[in-house]
């Protein structure tokens, strides 16, 4: 099924009973379960971690655990997709706060209907986004970092062996074939041993 399409978990978090049970009622009939809810931060966070939802909902000012805190710890724990602030404070430093907490953005109560689920639909697509990117970005780290352990074996087998680059690459390229290892487990060997294995 496609992810728009598929039913999305979301975690209700306010002090305010009545805007919970608002938003309860709002979500019926969506794609969106209300998956559960919590009157402060620490609660939050606890739920998070047991039903790992799509998307939270959080008041920033709660009892025990502010939603900014408790945004920072959900986003650090990753237990959960999204986080989307409830303000009623039109106060761009708590808005700044909360996206530098790990908010995805923010509604402004009173909250209306029509903000919602297209709020919401942003918001997941930028996390998406933002993990994709992440997950890129660690891929690439990865590659570069296995690329530098290559040079440097390179630069031992140049030396050791008195080969231009081109041909200790090659000599590098071919022992991991034949030991059928990659090239970052052939490169680690040379330089642990200060040579290349026969």
């Amino acid at each position: 099924m496609a992810d728009q399409e598929r039913e999305k978990t979301v975690l209700l978090v306010d002090d305010d009973r009545p805007i919970r049970e608002g938003l309860r009622r709002f979500f019926d009939g969506t794609s969106y379960r209300v998956a559960g809810e919590a009157a402060d931060g620490m609660a939050a966070v606890a739920l998070c971690r047991k039903l790992r939802p799509d998307l939270v909902l959080l008041d920033v000012k709660m009892p025990l655990l502010n939603g900014i805190d408790a945004a920072r710890l959900i986003r650090e724990e990753r237990s959960a997709r999204c986080i989307v602030m409830l303000t009623s404070f039109d106060d761009q430093s708590c808005v700044e706060q909360a996206l530098a907490a790990g908010a995805a953005g923010y509604l402004t109560k009173p909250l209306r209907a029509e903000d919602i689920l297209p709020t919401l639909e942003l918001c997941l697509s930028h996390t998406k986004e933002y993990y994709l990117l992440e997950k890129n970005c660690g891929s690439l780290k990865r590659r570069l970092a296995s690329r530098e352990i290559v040079d440097l074996a390179k630069l031992t087998v140049m030396e050791e062996r008195g080969l231009t680059e081109e041909e200790a690459y090659v000599l590098i390229r071919e022992l991991s074939r034949r030991k059928n290892l990659s090239m970052e487990q052939v490169a680690r060997s040379i330089l642990e041993k200060g040579e290349a294995p026969l």
